[in-house]
């Protein structure tokens, strides 16, 4: 009776343990490169498209939406990285002239070619700031942008220009 109470400990504590390939990233370092590499792939697609359609001009609510999400994204995760040192940094102030450049398209007022200007330089500064950045949070900042358009109207320039509340 001892063995089989023994052996039933046992079992119940091998399915109490969690499974690597459940999910424990941390723990596995071939999943988290694999998840890392995906990241900065999928924020590169999101930049050059926005970059396109910055130099082409086709579509400015593509324009608007992609360039948004990669200077909230950059702005963010430059903030989670300790970059950011307030107003100083030059590259949070360029974003925060290509946010109001994409307001200002979005809402039709203005120069197109000078906000085209400001937000070509804009993605440039978000490049600079993305390599500085920990790929954890870059993409961290990815799904906080995800739930700011899900849960609200779409991101605003406070959004990008001042930290989120945690």
């Amino acid at each position: 009776m001892n063995r089989e109470l023994r052996r039933a400990m046992q079992r119940e504590a091998r399915k109490a343990k969690p499974n690597r390939a459940q999910g424990n990233l941390m723990g596995n370092p071939v999943a988290s490169a694999l998840i890392k590499t995906q990241i900065l792939k999928d924020i590169q697609s999101i930049q050059t498209d926005a970059m396109l359609h910055a130099l082409i001009g086709a579509n400015d609510t593509k324009l608007v939406d992609n360039a948004g999400r990669v200077a909230y994204i950059a702005a963010e995760s430059a903030r989670l990285c300790r970059i950011d040192k307030g107003s100083n940094e030059p590259d949070m102030r360029i974003i925060a002239g290509m946010a109001n450049a994409l307001y200002e398209l979005a809402t039709n007022t203005g120069d197109k070619a000078m906000h085209r200007l400001s937000i070509t330089s804009g993605l440039h500064a978000c490049q600079r700031l993305i390599t500085q950045c920990i790929p954890w949070a870059i993409g961290l900042a990815a799904l906080k942008v995800d739930e700011i358009i899900q849960k609200t109207q779409g991101l605003t320039v406070a959004h990008i220009t001042q930290p989120s509340p945690e």
